[in-house]
């Protein structure tokens, strides 16, 4: 990957350290730039550490060399250390220029639910600790102009993230949308109650009488690039026939869940699962694997009368049927809140999203954000605001959030 004029990359003998002194706290701080040096420093710090799918060196090398270049945007990493030597955390980030600054930015470009670092054995959880790491953290980030490092969970593995206990990390606009499920599929329909559980009775039942019902993990690179497919097609005719942009069919983004797919095949963290009767496919289901929480990226379903049948209930529910027995008891159905979500009982966890400027260019930036964050919890100024502009009051409904693209039913 070659780097970006805006941006001089900094080789392997001129990365500097710096150092955060806080409370007779020293961290050392090492920038790194560029993706086989932040895919090698992730890598070093996986054994030991605690992470997320989405910081994980698979999924981010796919981001690297599949999306990032056609966004114009430039791996960087941020690790930080003890004087001893002892792994705080390593922070993986997206440079890009933006309306002349200079911003870091979670490794996502709209296909990753959740930002953070790798949390190592010496991340503090402490006030003074978490104060002399930011520091450190933003000595290192001194060349930039802004960060923002959204959706952030407040604990990593077992860890508390201490990048969402500074000053500068407020409440995401999104939540986790999580399910853990103690018993079998059946104990939690019947938790669920008996209207819910007679629903999802009555659709596998219409699914029978479509013929013969059939759910299946793709086993195969046939059955793979059969299903994906499958997949792509439901999925892009169901976005268009609702309006609005639809991004996943781009070659780009075709390309990076293909990898994904491809790469977690063979290790058993990428699984598509297909659930149809007949000869016909009614939904398509494909997610990934990470310490015991299966997350669920993308599902698809057909229309027509298939949508009688629920089908990306069902398919959700068979793959739940078929993880419990392979001791998979966690759910990720990430951020957005569908309805389609809250009929499995979710568990929804706030998140949070840290924000600060870097660099005195910044500081508008951030402002400006700030306060259009501040005026997204007031309903009566949005609704003034929508009054100026000549669109009248009209309320939001409940609980409604920004659609996430990578993920619906």
């Amino acid at each position: 990957m070659t780097s970006l004029s805006w941006r001089a990359v900094v080789t392997a003998e001129e990365r500097a350290y710096t150092a955060g002194i806080g409370n007779n706290l020293l961290f050392e701080t090492r920038l790194i730039e560029g993706a086989d040096a932040v895919l090698d420093a992730v890598a070093s710090a996986s054994a030991g550490s605690e992470f997320g799918v989405f910081q994980a060196g698979p999924w981010l090398s796919a981001v690297y060399g599949d999306l990032a270049p056609g966004h114009q945007a430039w791996p960087v990493a941020v690790e930080v250390r003890t004087a001893s030597g002892e792994l705080a955390l390593l922070l993986p980030l997206l440079a890009t220029h933006e309306k002349g600054l200079d911003v870091l930015r979670v490794p996502s470009l709209w296909v990753s639910d959740y930002g953070g670092p790798l949390l190592g054995p010496a991340a503090p959880a402490d006030d003074a600790g978490v104060a002399a790491l930011w520091r450190a953290t933003k000595s290192a980030l001194a060349g930039y102009d802004l960060i923002i490092v959204e959706n952030m969970p407040h604990s990593i593995g077992e860890r508390p993230n201490p990048l969402a206990l500074i000053a500068a990390a407020r409440p995401a606009e999104h939540q986790r949308n999580a399910l853990h499920i103690e018993g079998s599929v059946e104990d939690m329909l019947r938790a669920r109650g008996k209207k819910y559980r007679k629903e999802a009775e009555r659709c596998a039942r219409l699914l029978a009488e479509r013929g013969m019902p059939t759910f299946k993990r793709a086993e195969s690179e046939e059955e793979i690039a059969h299903g994906y497919a499958i997949l792509q097609e439901q999925q892009a005719l169901r976005r268009r026939a609702t309006g609005g942009g639809y991004v996943l069919d781009q070659p780009d983004y075709m390309r990076f869940y293909e990898t994904v797919l491809r790469q977690g095949f063979a290790n058993g963290q990428a699984h598509l699962f297909t659930l149809g009767a007949g000869a016909e496919v009614g939904a398509c289901l494909l997610g990934v694997m990470h310490a015991g929480v299966f997350t669920l990226l993308r599902i698809a379903t057909a229309g027509g009368n298939w949508s009688r049948i629920s089908p990306g209930r069902l398919i959700v529910l068979e793959a739940m049927r078929y993880f419990l027995p392979r001791g998979v008891r966690t759910f990720d159905m990430g951020i957005g809140d569908y309805p389609f979500k809250q009929g499995f009982g979710i568990q929804p966890e706030p998140l949070a999203t840290l924000e600060a400027p870097l660099s005195r260019k910044g500081w508008p930036r951030y402002t400006l954000r700030r306060l259009r964050a501040w005026a997204r919890g007031h309903e009566r100024l949005r609704a003034l605001v929508r009054y100026m502009k000549g669109k009248g009051y009209r309320r939001a409904p409940e609980g409604r959030a920004a659609p996430h693209f990578a993920l619906h039913g």
